[in-house]
């Protein structure tokens, strides 16, 4: 029995340059792809060494290392739960800054070295504050270009996974020349710049009437 098939259509690799071409060329797009690079870097990255940090502190059980990292996501479901409400009082402006400063200010707990019970509901907290920028960030990325929309989605998955690759040799180059605590207080920093930055240069375009 004859299978209909579907024609195969080639890639159009000038279409396919000239898309990445406009995508860089927007000027939201070198902010956002930087501000996922840092988020992936600054935030993510400090995950790997969460267990390390609490066997220092006296508490070795992986278990509750995994624990606290879990703390994060319940973050996450805090952060879609209340953003109903968040985003008419702050503002998608506020949001950046007010998630810039609840995540640098987790990393400062993370830096002092509370117990496990702590850091757990800082990382709840350093989840709700990581949404809060990355929800913003995805929609202005989404924006970026009408004809391609997919491509520029995904180049802020790129630099976002790129940022989680590149944070934890960030962290081990740090926490092994200049210590953890330095490391965590210029991750800090980098991460409130990063949402005060964002939160200054990206805006919307305006909608014309037709």
């Amino acid at each position: 029995r004859a299978q209909m098939q579907a024609p195969r259509k080639s890639t159009n690799f000038a279409q396919l340059k000239s898309n990445y071409r406009a995508i860089f060329a927007h000027p939201h797009a070198r902010v956002c792809y930087a501000a996922v690079f840092i988020e992936g870097s600054c935030v993510l990255g400090v995950f790997p060494f969460v267990a390390a940090f609490l066997a220092d502190l006296g508490e070795p059980r992986l278990s509750i290392a995994g624990l606290v990292i879990a703390g994060f996501a319940v973050g996450g479901l805090v952060y879609t739960s209340s953003v109903s409400r968040l985003l008419p009082w702050l503002g998608e402006r506020g949001l950046m800054i007010g998630g810039g400063l609840l995540v640098a200010g987790q990393l400062l707990v993370v830096a002092w070295g509370p117990s496990w019970q702590a850091q757990l509901v800082s990382f709840v907290a350093m989840g709700c504050g990581f949404y809060m920028i990355h929800g913003s960030l995805q929609t202005f990325s989404s924006e970026i270009s009408v004809e391609a929309r997919g491509t520029a989605v995904g180049l802020h998955a790129f630099f976002f996974f790129l940022g989680q690759t590149a944070g934890p040799l960030a962290y081990g180059y740090g926490i092994s020349s200049i210590g953890k605590v330095p490391s965590l207080l210029i991750a800090a920093a980098v991460v409130l710049a990063m949402g005060i930055t964002s939160a200054m240069l990206l805006r919307h375009k305006p909608v014309r009437d037709a």
